[in-house]
């Protein structure tokens, strides 16, 4: 029986509306400090597994989780 593939899903790091529980939508905030962090450590959650694809949204905060995870060249739109 062949494997089913692995699917990784990660929210992108923390922005102001976060913190304040506000849904931030389509509204394009940048990451806070935290948030930074946070991507950071997900780069080591992550290290040492293969993916196929790489997907982001177009928003600066998921685009800057992206990247700040070690994936920012391979994040595909």
């Amino acid at each position: 029986m062949d494997k089913l593939p692995v699917i990784y899903i990660a929210r992108h790091g923390e922005t102001a509306w976060t913190v304040t529980g506000q849904h931030t939508g389509l509204t394009d905030l940048p990451l806070t400090p935290q948030g930074e962090r946070n991507a950071r450590a997900l780069a080591d959650r992550l290290t040492g597994k293969a993916f196929a694809h790489v997907f982001t949204s177009p928003l600066q905060r998921a685009r800057n989780t992206c990247a700040l995870a070690g994936f920012g060249k391979r994040g595909e739109r």
